[in-house]
């Protein structure tokens, strides 16, 4: 009698289980795409079964890999969109490489040189956990803004909004916390160096389009020759950081804005830096 019980106990226990494991809400995989590319810019993928790397074609809107190489040269940018809303912006003399999305903790890549900013939308208000591993630090964000800026010898982050920890890869247990408007540096080997202010703007320039890369309506183009998409913001940027540069004259009165312009006077992902 007493193994009767226990058998449907157990049956009891595993319908409960199997009911709630088809009634759970399936978890969405995270993956990246290209949102927009101006100037000189490579992806270089591994084809199957090959080690090296080789350059690929790509096109606005295409997936990345975990494996691809995004190398951005004099005046290359790219911006770089997941599908929970979060963006990360490549700015020129950049390479990173894209990680595994589905891995836990997620990493959405390794920032090797170069400088990115990173916007981590919340999802449904929650905290939205990411990491970002450089040659000398790891970067654990939950729904922020910040910027990475790595040299072949150091790591530096600003917040803009919500707040980061940031620990060098020989301490990782010691994270220093960064708050908005401070910024930390790790060089190799070295510990993070405590939280220090920085000035509002710092680093705008290194993210903004260049004027060069417009059109003859204000649109951007890549270097498909398509009229390029631009990120969609997501208030992107540090707000208060005063006029942008390089915004195309108003429209006339009573007539629409030009094309690849949001209403506001700027192309979508210049208002990505500049948050308004």
């Amino acid at each position: 009698m007493l193994f009767k019980r226990a058998s449907v106990s157990c049956l009891l226990i595993a319908s409960i289980a199997f009911l709630a494991a088809i009634n759970a809400p399936a978890q969405t995989l995270t993956s990246a795409r290209i949102l927009s590319s101006t100037g000189p810019v490579e992806i270089q993928r591994r084809a199957q079964g090959q080690t090296a790397l080789m350059k690929i074609s790509y096109r606005v809107n295409d997936e990345l890999l975990a494996g691809d190489v995004i190398k951005t040269l004099k005046g290359g940018r790219l911006v770089l969109g997941l599908t929970d809303g979060s963006q990360a912006i490549i700015s020129e003399l950049t390479t990173v490489e894209i990680t595994d999305l589905s891995k836990s903790p997620r990493t959405i890549f390794n920032l090797l040189r170069g400088k990115t900013r990173i916007k981590i939308e919340k999802v449904g208000g929650r905290p939205n956990p990411y990491r970002v591993n450089t040659p000398t630090a790891v970067i654990a964000v939950r729904g922020t803004l910040f910027d990475v800026l790595v040299t072949s010898k150091e790591t530096q982050v600003y917040v803009h909004e919500g707040e980061v920890a940031v620990s060098s890869l020989i301490a990782p247990e010691a994270p220093v916390i960064l708050s908005p408007g401070q910024r930390t540096r790790v060089l190799q080997a070295q510990p993070p160096e405590p939280p220090t202010g920085f000035q509002p703007g710092r680093n705008d320039d290194s993210f903004r389009p260049h004027p060069q890369d417009r059109g003859q309506n204000g649109a951007r183009h890549n270097e498909h020759g398509t009229g390029e998409h631009g990120a969609d913001g997501h208030g992107m940027g540090q707000p208060g950081n005063g006029p942008n540069p390089g915004t195309p004259p108003p429209a006339p009165t009573n007539a629409p804005p030009p094309s690849g312009q949001n209403g506001s006077g700027k192309p979508p992902d210049e208002a990505v830096v500049s948050g308004q």
